[in-house]
């Protein structure tokens, strides 16, 4: 238990599926209600999320809520449309409607005669995505927000990444993950006629959302129609992500376009909350609570006191650093590539090229998966073999620590082909490590660009750091067009012709910033229930040169709300044949086993495979021997490849 601000223990009261009417006549939301039990009248808290509050990831946020009712909040956990318990056929996913049901709930529990009609939204990952769509929306009682490991273009930072197309997160991982929860029973009021009917509808007649994701690819427009508008925030908002997330850029983008009061911090931590993370965590509840203290009760706190920009400082002195702003006031240093090497320039120096290379599409394996839904289990690895696939450059040993905070950016000069033509590739990856004295290769960043123009110059723009560059380490580029398994192979041969590149490094003084101290998590602080630590493998066929990456997980017997028990088994594997990325495969399966109360044994799963051109995604769901439900579905997809050409990557 916890105190409130006068030092008094809230005792709370949990009220199951709470029916929100929403604008359709016949649609309502089913939200979970956390309330201090109290004759005043409370903030209310509202978190809208399309991973059924029964099951394990929509769940999660039982423990929050909780603990936020504890402290004089009055928490919602809503789930989306068509999800869970709620009503209705689910939207595709990001759509813009997702806000209107969100300020539904708002609406809803602002006019509580118990609620002082202040309410924050928030949320991680996709919830996070649909509190800034809410918050775009200026619904009048929407006075705060909390966004973690989200942004505001999905389909750029997630179903597509950078814009490319990737089928391991979107399609094969995240798709079948969908799918399986859309097969699953209800977990909360099994028996109840109205729940039973929802997830029988819903079997017949819903269909996967990975089909949406299919048949609209990353210049589909409906892309930038799903993405928010920052400059609509205008509402207090306080951006979290991490490091170690795939999402860095997403959540530091829509800091930088929010318009209102606003804060940022940023931890060495991956795909998780805070307080979850095996890398100095930090009691992000506290620092949320603060954060309504603040905007919803008016109390004068610390909240905007600190300096609005808290970045982690990894390395051998770690620390937290506060800074006026983002990117924090620095200099750009430029490399540029002389042959091999890396040598310091002026800004306006084109470069000499490394020699001719071979592009490789099984680059990437040796970055991780961050980002996956996995949390912070596939961390990059020693980068060096990826090194020796890819066109690099290297630096000399620094004389000193170089601290990085910013967007580095890798700019490309194209040579124009036999016909005298600017040809850029489909893709261009790079990634920005460093060489320590023993040969390691550490990854620093990486970033991605599929060039829209024909221009002579292309700017890779890396994802945002900030890091210090130990002295005596080498900085290295590395080029290439593939990022696997994150990242579909390009189909086909071509020749990406390199005329020169340099570096652009954002430096920044050691004494720009001051040392920042945040909380670290107490006991009781609730932690989000999870899967064992998943193992991740990569392995290299030497003889036919095929490459493959396996990530199997498992999440242990865990009891539902209502006492259903279930176990959860998933595996994702992309297999990339030697020579041939046309016959990439990549696919994902995920599996419940559920153990009702009832003493019935229901068995779903749910799998998506991945070729070049087409998607496969089968559905099955068991109750004992009986099969009640069994569908396959498929879908056309739209390859990424070189103009047909020499197959080297070539520099002149």
């Amino acid at each position: 238990m916890f105190l409130d601000r006068d030092g008094a223990t809230f005792r709370t009261r949990v009220s199951r599926d709470i029916r929100i009417p929403t604008a359709d006549p016949g649609v309502t939301l089913s939200a979970d209600l956390y309330r201090p039990v109290t004759g005043e009248a409370v903030p209310g808290l509202v978190t809208v999320q399309p991973y059924r509050k029964d099951f394990l990831a929509g769940g999660s946020y039982a423990g929050p809520a909780q603990w936020f009712a504890e402290r004089g909040y009055a928490s919602l956990v809503v789930d989306h449309r068509g999800t869970g318990a709620s009503d209705g056929q689910r939207r595709a996913e990001f759509d813009r409607g997702e806000g209107d049901d969100a300020v539904a709930a708002i609406d809803w529990i602002a006019a509580q005669p118990w609620c002082t009609g202040a309410v924050g939204a928030w949320g991680i990952s996709y919830a996070a995505n649909t509190t800034l769509r809410a918050a775009s929306l200026r619904p009048a009682n929407l006075r705060a927000a909390v966004a973690v490991a989200h942004g505001l273009d999905a389909g750029r930072d997630s179903i597509h990444p950078d814009g490319a197309r990737g089928d391991l997160h979107a399609l094969a991982n995240r798709g079948s993950a969908m799918l399986l929860q859309q097969l699953l029973p209800p977990l909360s009021g099994y028996a109840d006629p109205d729940a039973q009917r929802r997830w029988r509808t819903r079997l017949r007649t819903q269909r996967p959302m990975v089909l949406d994701y299919a048949r609209s690819p990353a210049d589909d427009p409906v892309w930038a129609e799903r993405a928010i508008d920052g400059d609509r925030i205008v509402i207090p908002v306080l951006c979290a992500g991490g490091w170690r997330d795939s999402f860095t850029h997403a959540v530091i983008d829509a800091y930088e376009r929010i318009r209102g009061p606003k804060r940022l911090v940023m931890g060495p931590w991956g795909h998780v909350m805070p307080q979850d993370s095996a890398h100095h965590p930090v009691d992000f509840l506290e620092l949320m609570a603060q954060w309504w203290d603040h905007w919803l009760r008016g109390v004068p706190n610390d909240a905007m006191a600190a300096p609005p920009v808290v970045l982690h400082l990894d390395g051998p002195r770690p620390q937290w650093r506060g800074y006026a702003q983002w990117p924090p006031p620095g200099r750009g240093t430029v490399l540029a590539a002389d042959g091999d090497t890396l040598v310091p320039a002026a800004p306006d120096t084109p470069g000499r090229p490394p020699g001719p290379h071979l592009p490789d599409p099984s680059v990437g394996t040796l970055r991780g998966l961050a980002g996956l839904g996995l949390g912070e289990a596939c961390p990059p690895r020693d980068q060096h073999d990826d090194d020796l696939r890819s066109l690099c450059a290297t630096g000399a040993p620094i004389g000193a620590d170089l601290l990085l905070a910013g967007r580095p950016q890798i700019l490309v000069r194209l040579a124009p082909d036999e016909d005298g033509r600017i040809a850029p590739p489909p893709r261009l990856v790079a990634r920005l490590c460093g060489v320590d004295p023993s040969g390691r290769s550490t990854l620093i960043t990486a970033g991605t660009l599929r060039p829209g123009t024909a221009e002579e110059e292309q700017t890779i723009t890396l994802r945002p750091v900030h890091h210090r560059v130990p002295a005596g380490t080498r900085l290295r580029i590395a080029l290439g067009t593939a990022d696997f398994p994150r990242l579909t192979p390009l189909c086909g041969d071509g020749a990406v012709r390199i005329a020169g590149m340099r570096l652009v490094l954002p430096v920044t003084d050691e004494h720009a910033g001051t040392e920042a101290d945040l909380p670290v998590p107490a006991a009781g602080v609730p932690r989000r229930p999870g899967a064992a630590a998943p193992s991740w493998r990569v392995e290299r066929d030497h003889t036919r040169g095929a490459t493959t990456v396996t990530v199997a997980s498992e999440v242990p017997h865990t009891v539902s709300a209502d006492g259903h028990v279930y176990r959860l088994t998933s595996r994702l594997r992309a297999h990339l044949p030697g020579g041939a990325p046309q016959a990439v495969v990549t696919s994902g399966t995920h599996t419940a086993e559920v153990w009702l109360h009832s003493g019935e044994r229901v068995w779903a799963s749910a799998s998506v495979r991945c070729t070049q051109d087409a998607l496969r995604a089968h559905g099955v769901v068991r109750i004992g021997e009986f099969t009640l439900f069994e569908a396959e579905w498929t879908a056309e997809l739209t390859r990424e490849q070189h103009r047909p050409c020499s197959s080297a990557v070539t520099a002149r």
